[in-house]
């Protein structure tokens, strides 16, 4: 039978004969009046009185049922096939009692039409909320699944939140603009100090010209000495940028006039709050860095991250002060050599950014004119909108695709969580048909009650990404509170703001919608009649048709997750494996810088000390020092030089060659090999010597087919000679080709200076101990870093290890989660099938044949979703092989692996239920059906 819309059809009494109290017989009357057989018109009145409705709900109900018989004998049934077709009349009353609760007169009919939009979806959140929390199970399920999904993607939203899409508070960006100085060999070089001179003098395009370099200074406070990360600024930064104090004054020129004049310091808001406990008294006071005393005389505004967004900025202090923070042999401010400072400047008003490209090519053109050091023949100047800028244009040409990989990865983990929640909904589905059938019989229309679903599963979703919201930001506080191999502070403020919590919020409602809506279309895709009579029906093959494409997207989309997460653990393991050509052996590193006011001679005396009493700790083999340190991802040193009948690289002078100086226990402590030659000695330490080693790389390059051993090149006006070759090790990065390299003898300085210790026990309590004896002879002196070489080593690979984890973490959620999507497609299988497997089972089937059969089922669902997610995840790993190392795309190992795993593990999901299906009594299962 098919129920029609209640009050659609009516069998032409009034309303008023059910104004009163009427009993059986009454109602009985009434429907042999209207032409019903006495044997329906008894079952309309036993349906009618027992559903206990209000009068005008009874004359409905009574009108619809009246109309349905009549529809019937017209057919040319006869009456008792009516009551055979339409069921239990008790159970039906039930039916339509229960629905009385959720549907009422008011939601239903003309005054649905005059309620406010507003008002019905109170209403539908009302209910909602009453139906999620009568079924709990299901309710945390769903809760839990969505907070994996949305926790994810809302974890890495602020993440690209944090890094890319929050700008500073600066004034006018459109008119800031990044400078650069470009080369052959890279296109984003800093400048040194008299560069920066130079842009200040010579051009006229600028209001304003701000630099800016980083620095870590040792600050003083309760007796012990932290490193806290500083930048030294030109008097005009604040003023540049359009920066206003949070607190006191910022600097100016007139707080640093002159080299060594401007011992104040401004600090961020962090400092302010973290070391100072947000003293309101705090300018004015003095604090003690690098043993010296600076003045505050400002707090910045906790809106402006620094330079270099994701490095923690504490201190900003005049660059007039930067022979104080960072001593050096020669003065930095004089230095053309040292490079590391950014320069920001302002376009004057009216003047085009093309304008200012033009002049600065004139400058650039003058400097090298002059062959002053950096400046050769191919050096130009780059320009960069500030606006476009994010951290330093390498780093970005990474953070932006991989931040987009990122993104992409949980979006399809959270396609899988919401498939699940679909296919959670198309199960429960089964449970709510009377339900559903017994509203529409009583007048709920299709779309009212797809539209009182969608709520529900809003709900659900909203709960989801709420919680998911607070998952994600407590993974990632944890994540980020992890020891980054890094001597820089790494701080990122992972802020919930309007940004995160509309991307939140709006994701977790698409989610909904989108995934709820197939599900609700289904649920109320109803035959009445059947449902009525509690037959086993009720759209079972659409929903497994459904709940298998689910499945089988999941599967896809699992495959490939975990076929990329594959090659990145592929990439990190080749990048474990290649040998750096140094540290063999066990050693520690410290980086240390002597205390700024020992002065040079006195610095010597330091750092000697030092060497003799590290070499005496127990363990200890051999004990180094160097101006630079391999694989450093901070920085590197280079030199300039000449080589008499080498040619330098077209529009160049000089060769740029990376170097370092060392003292004689350098190689021997690195485990590097002296293969030609002899080692420095104190000797080379003079001044005037001109003996240098070089590695292998560097005779192979600038002296083919000859010995390098007793070969001179020169350095500006020095003529340097080989004494010794070195073993090549890698320089720059891992994958590098071999570099030219130059260990120069080390002098008399007191700038940072890596110190190298090798040992024949465990590295790691050695730098310890390493560091206790630096503080003991001279407190003064500060560790930038401290730890194993093999630990400093492995941080060229931590950007990868941390990629490949992250993959892999959210490859293996999404295969658990498609798992269990697989389970339950499964189970629901065995549930619809539990008939034919019954008779198969009663006809002597095996339970062996009964697994096989229904396993099978499932396996064909995931080889379908396999299939396709292969082709995908060769597409994608295309895609992203630019970010992979020393393996293709199509990698080979991992296209094995990784369906092997899956289909393994796909495999134990739809085994479980089948098994259980193998066990089912047959005599039972025809029972239930």
């Amino acid at each position: 039978m098919r129920l029609g819309k209640l009050g659609a059809r009516r069998s032409g009494l009034g309303t008023r004969v059910f104004r009163g109290r009427m009993d059986r017989l009454e109602v009985e009357r009434l429907a042999r009046a209207a032409g019903l057989p006495a044997v329906l018109a008894e079952r309309v009145a036993q349906v009618v009185v027992s559903a206990g409705l209000p009068a005008d709900r009874r004359e409905e109900v009574f009108g619809e049922l009246v109309s349905h018989f009549q529809d019937g004998l017209a057919a040319g049934k006869t009456a008792e096939q009516l009551l055979v077709s339409f069921g239990d009349g008790p159970a039906a009353a039930a039916l339509i009692r229960e629905a009385k609760r959720v549907v009422t007169p008011e939601s239903l009919g003309g005054s649905e039409a005059r309620m406010g939009w507003l008002e019905r979806l109170g209403r539908d959140a009302r209910y909602g909320v009453r139906r999620l929390a009568a079924r709990p199970a299901f309710t945390a399920t769903a809760i839990f699944s969505l907070a994996l999904g949305i926790g994810a993607n809302s974890a890495m939203f602020t993440l690209v939140n944090d890094l890319i899409l929050r700008k500073a508070v600066l004034s006018h960006p459109e008119n800031l603009i990044d400078l650069y100085r470009s080369s052959s060999s890279f296109a984003f070089n800093v400048f040194s100090e008299p560069d920066v001179a130079d842009l200040r003098r010579n051009t006229t395009a600028f209001s304003g010209i701000a630099s800016a370099k980083m620095s870590m200074v040792p600050f003083e406070v309760g007796g012990r000495i932290e490193k806290l990360t500083t930048e030294l600024v030109s008097s005009d930064y604040f003023a540049v940028l359009g920066l206003a104090p949070l607190r006191g004054r910022l600097f100016d020129q007139t707080d640093a006039p002159a080299p060594g004049q401007g011992a104040v310091v401004v600090v961020s808001e962090r400092f302010w709050r973290r070391s100072a406990a947000a003293d309101p008294a705090i300018i004015g006071k003095s604090l003690r860095l690098n043993g010296s005393s600076y003045v505050v005389t400002g707090v910045l505004p906790a809106d402006y991250p620094g330079r270099l967004r994701a490095v923690r900025t504490d201190l900003y202090v005049p660059v007039m002060m930067i022979d104080q923070i960072e001593p050096a042999a020669e003065s930095q401010l004089a230095d053309r050599g040292t490079s590391g400072t950014f320069v920001t400047a302002r376009l004057k008003p009216g003047v085009t950014l093309e304008q200012a490209r033009v002049e600065l090519d004139r400058v650039a053109a003058a400097l090298k004119g002059q062959r002053l050091k950096g400046w050769q023949e191919d050096a130009v100047m780059t320009v960069q909108p500030k606006a476009d800028a994010i951290i330093y244009p390498p780093i970005d040409q990474i953070l932006v695709p991989v931040a987009a990989m990122l993104m992409a990865v949980v979006g399809l983990v959270l396609v899988i969580a919401c498939a699940n929640l679909a296919g959670f909904l198309l199960a429960r589905a089964v449970d709510r048909r009377k339900e559903i059938a017994v509203r529409l019989a009583l007048g709920a229309t299709r779309g009212q009650l797809v539209s009182q679903l969608l709520v529900e599963t809003i709900l659900l979703a909203l709960v989801g990404g709420l919680a998911g919201t607070m998952l994600g930001r407590a993974a990632l506080r944890l994540v980020l509170a992890t020891d980054i191999p890094l001597p820089i502070s790494i701080d990122l403020a992972l802020t919930v703001d309007w940004r995160v919590l509309g991307f939140s919020i709006l994701v977790s409602v698409v989610a909904g919608v989108f995934f709820g809506l197939m599900p609700a279309l289904q649920a109320t895709r109803l035959d009445l009649a059947s449902v009525i009579r509690a037959e086993n029906t009720g759209g079972g093959r659409r929903k497994l048709a459904l709940r298998n494409l689910l499945v089988g997207g999941q599967v896809a989309v699992s495959m490939v997750l975990l076929v990329i997460a594959g090659l990145f653990a592929r990439s990190l393991d080749v990048a474990r494996k290649i040998d750096a050509g140094f540290g063999a052996r066990p050693a520690a590193m410290v980086w240390m810088g002597i205390a700024g006011k020992a002065g040079p001679s006195a610095a010597v005396a330091v750092r000697d000390r030092v060497i003799r009493e590290v070499a005496a700790i127990p363990g200890v083999e051999a004990v180094g020092l160097s101006s630079n340190i391999h694989l450093n991802t901070l920085g590197t040193q280079t030199d300039e030089i000449t080589v008499p009948g080498i040619e330098p690289p077209a529009g160049r002078t000089t060769h740029e060659v990376d170097r370092a100086a060392v003292d004689t226990g350098f190689i021997a402590a690195m485990s590097l090999r002296l293969t030609a030659g002899r080692n420095l000695t104190l000797a080379d330490s003079d001044p005037a010597s001109r003996t240098a080693l070089v590695n292998e790389a560097f005779g192979a390059k600038f002296f083919p087919g000859r010995d390098p051993l007793g070969q001179r090149f020169r350095s500006g006006a020095r003529e340097i000679e080989i004494v010794g070759v070195v073993s090549t090790a890698k320089i720059r990065s891992l994958g590098e080709q071999p570099r030219p390299f130059i260990y120069a003898p080390i002098a008399a300085s007191d700038g940072p200076l890596f110190l190298l210790a090798r040992t024949s026990g465990n590295a790691e309590p050695l730098a310890a101990a390493i560091v206790r004896t630096v503080t003991r002879i001279s407190p003064e002196t500060f560790v930038l870093q401290s730890g194993s070489l093999a630990a400093h080593i492995a941080t060229m690979s931590y950007p990868l290890r941390m990629g490949a984890s992250a993959l892999l973490a959210f490859a293996l959620v999404a295969l658990v989660m498609a798992c269990v999507g697989l389970y339950g497609a499964v189970s629901y299988a065995v549930s619809q099938r539990s008939r034919e497997v019954g008779i198969r089972l009663s006809l002597g089937a095996g339970r062996g044949s009964v697994i096989r059969l229904l396993l099978v089922g499932g396996l064909r669902l995931v080889a379908g979703g396999a299939a396709v997610g292969i082709v995908l995840a060769l597409i994608a790993g295309k895609l992203l092989e630019g970010l992979l190392f020393g393996i293709r795309a199509y990698d080979p190992l991992t296209l094995v692996m990784v369906p092997a795993l899956l289909l393994g593990v796909a495999a134990l999901a739809a085994y479980l239920p089948a098994r259980r299906a193998g066990r089912i009594d047959p005599i039972t299962a025809l029972k239930a059906e």
